[in-house]
């Protein structure tokens, strides 16, 4: 189990950021990651595996006026 944005979350077993995106229907390309209190380049979240008890922050960033 991981703790994304502030909520408890299963994840399946050898899953990436970019697998939890996915499965969460969120666009990579939309946001900005957290990964355990570091920043992550879009780049990496295919490369980046989840353990049990990480952290993940995902934020979108939207304009208005």
């Amino acid at each position: 189990m991981i703790k994304a944005n502030s909520k408890n979350k299963e994840v399946k077993e050898n899953a990436s950021i970019a697998d939890f995106l996915k499965s969460n229907s969120i666009d990579p390309i939309g946001v900005t990651v957290e990964h355990n209190f570091e920043v992550i380049n879009t780049g990496s979240i295919a490369k980046i595996m989840l353990k049990d008890g990480d952290t993940l922050e995902v934020l979108r960033f939207v304009g208005g006026g």
